[in-house]
């Protein structure tokens, strides 16, 4: 046999292992193919971030987390007039965010929202509020360290009749300055006076010392309010401009409240228990808390964990699962229920990890190839390769948490509850 015969039979398995590679390289792509359209990861032009809500559409939860602060700023900007047009009564807590006021300020105009700060300190949580309200908020809005239990309420409850029995309307600088170690005595000289009748002196003292038991966590109450609330809460001076989170529902304003920090606990708890009494009275409540460690507060948790319906929440910070306290089912429970979820940048690998594991997972199909090669000389000299090739399939994150490191500030994921629809989109 010749060796040009020979060179052709080598030839001609070279040929056949061309076309297989390239047969290889087609299922390759077809593979490839097939895996994004599972992994669903929709890629738009830059866009801006106000494109993708629709105030059509019914309000849950939303998260933003991570990334530029403006972008974040225009986010809850829209989702707050999305509230808004859907006759939600909005409170907005925030930690002296001042491109957030702006922006909501600016936005929305002075006829319809109330900037609380401290150049504007006109809070009062009990402004319209009846004994029974007032009595409800304190409790409920009374923290571990000094929990007040049920029979404060007939403390409370006494100093309230004493104020109104005074022709006043109860403000929270009287609580905040009563004298608990004379108020008996006190009373009893509003009475030789003839400021307020017998059986009104009767009446208060006998629910003062029903609830005596409880004075020193009341006065601890309102030492923690005064001091957490100093820089915003209304004075004798102001009382008169003061609102709250009921009186601006009633009035249809937006409340924008600079809580400063989220260690001000009770401040927070009396804010967001002020909900309570508007859903009470058939409204809907929009919380936004943006650079609030959502953790310290067991109220605002709770107002979560109820999120949806009546009760909607805004959670907004450069690291929204942070804020949860590394409490995995609080934060996967809050993420189930929003309707958005915008992931932008983060600087930790561990919440980058959570974020990727809350957009979901698909099923990622590979190609496993193995080959046999050889080569003889039985008469001739020749060339063969055998190819094999399996589909194995595994389940991998749709968006890996390097990819959420790895992001620049400006762009963002978007996962949309209602349209089902997980996106990358670069902002303008």
């Amino acid at each position: 046999m010749s060796l040009f015969n020979n060179h052709s039979s080598g030839l001609a398995g070279f040929m056949v292992a061309g076309i297989a590679n390239r047969r290889t390289q087609k299922a390759l792509m077809s593979v490839q193919r097939e895996n994004e359209a599972n992994q669903g990861v929709l890629r738009y032009e830059p866009s801006d971030i106000e494109a993708f809500f629709d105030e059509n559409n019914p309000l849950e939860n939303m998260m933003f987390t991570g990334g530029a602060n403006t972008i974040r700023v225009r986010s809850i900007t829209r989702a707050i007039e999305c509230a808004f047009l859907q006759g939600y009564s909005v409170l907005l807590l925030h930690s002296s965010n001042r491109e957030l006021e702006n922006s909501v300020a600016n936005f929305f105009g002075a006829g319809n929202v109330c900037i609380v700060n401290g150049n504007n300190p006109i809070y009062d949580p009990f402004i319209g509020a009846s004994n029974n309200e007032i009595a409800r908020l304190i409790v409920s809005s009374s923290t571990k360290d000094y929990k007040i239990n049920a029979a404060g309420r007939y403390y409370i409850n006494g100093i309230s009749d004493y104020i109104r029995a005074n022709r006043k309307s109860p403000r929270c600088y009287m609580y905040i300055n009563c004298p608990h170690l004379t108020f008996i005595d006190g009373v009893n000289k509003a009475e030789n006076q003839g400021r307020i009748s017998q059986n009104e002196a009767r009446n208060i003292i006998s629910q003062i010392m029903q609830g005596e038991i409880e004075r020193g966590n009341i006065e601890a109450f309102f030492q923690a309010l005064s001091r957490q609330g100093a820089s915003i809460l209304a004075q004798k001076t102001n009382a008169s401009n003061a609102v709250n989170y009921v009186d601006a529902s009633h009035k249809q304003l937006i409340l924008s409240v600079d809580v400063q920090s989220s260690t001000n606990t009770v401040l927070i708890n009396t804010l967001v228990n002020e909900a309570e009494t508007i859903i009470s009275q058939g409204g809907k409540t929009m919380i936004v808390a943006d650079g609030i460690q959502i953790c310290t507060s067991d109220v605002l948790m709770d107002y979560i964990k109820r999120g949806g319906g009546n009760y909607s929440v805004v959670a907004s910070s450069d690291d929204v699962y942070s804020g949860f306290g590394g409490n995995d089912n609080d934060f996967f429970a809050f993420s189930g229920k929003c309707s958005k979820i915008i992931i932008s940048k983060h600087s930790s690998a561990h919440s980058c990890q959570k974020y990727s594991d809350i957009i979901g997972s698909y099923d990622k199909h590979e190609i496993n190839n193995s080959y046999a090669q050889n080569s003889n000389y039985v008469g001739h000299w020749g060339y063969g390769t055998t190819h094999t090739a399996s589909i194995n399939i595994k389940r991998e994150n749709r968006v890996k948490p390097e990819e959420i490191q790895g992001m620049a500030v400006d762009e963002v994921f978007i996962m949309d509850k209602i349209t089902g629809e997980v996106s990358y989109v670069p902002i303008l």
